[in-house]
């Protein structure tokens, strides 16, 4: 009788701690969301840190909801890495160019103000095109003020695996974290 109730004991603490620890891995306040047609995704995908969270957007939905549904089934994420393809005034997620009008045109953008919980959201912007000129950052701040992101990202680089790589310009007055390379 006594061995019995030392296993359930025992199942019941082996469950608990299961329980606690795949709660506490998964929540994470980093996440990286990589398009499934970035240029240098395997190259970032090496060499991420082993656990990290990765979400790869591609054509089957629409990018910002893929973000919005996992921000709002993990409130603690506080810092978004993203890696897209850009141009000097455009954003390539999940198949879509995004510019200035189709920004506008984007209502899941809006949406994301409702994941705000009282400390904005950094979207770090891993990329050397669109912090590198005025309509580029003209599409950042239009996508922050939409998002409610503190989006950050390089007015002057040559590639993000750089190691004097920053952020040097950001739309919110607010502290922003390093590189997930760093």
């Amino acid at each position: 009788m006594k061995t019995k109730s030392n296993q359930k004991k025992l199942m019941s603490s082996l469950l608990f701690f299961c329980m606690v620890f795949s709660i506490s891995w998964a929540q994470t306040d980093e996440v990286v969301v990589i398009d499934s047609e970035y240029t240098q995704k395997s190259i970032v995908l090496e060499q991420l840190p082993q656990s990290t969270t990765v979400i790869e957007v591609g054509h089957s939905e629409n990018p910002w909801k893929t973000v919005r549904h996992f921000l709002e089934d993990n409130t603690t994420v506080k810092t978004i890495h993203l890696f897209a393809d850009t141009s000097n005034n455009a954003l390539q997620l999940g198949g879509i160019a995004y510019d200035s009008e189709r920004i506008d045109q984007e209502f899941e953008l809006s949406m994301l103000e409702g994941v705000y919980q009282g400390t904005n959201i950094q979207l770090l912007v891993y990329d050397c095109n669109l912090g590198s000129n005025a309509d580029g950052l003209a599409l950042i701040k239009q996508i922050s003020a939409m998002s409610y992101f503190n989006i950050a990202t390089a007015t002057n680089c040559t590639s993000v695996f750089d190691s004097n790589f920053s952020f040097d310009y950001k739309t919110m007055n607010q502290p922003i974290s390093s590189s997930i390379f760093k």
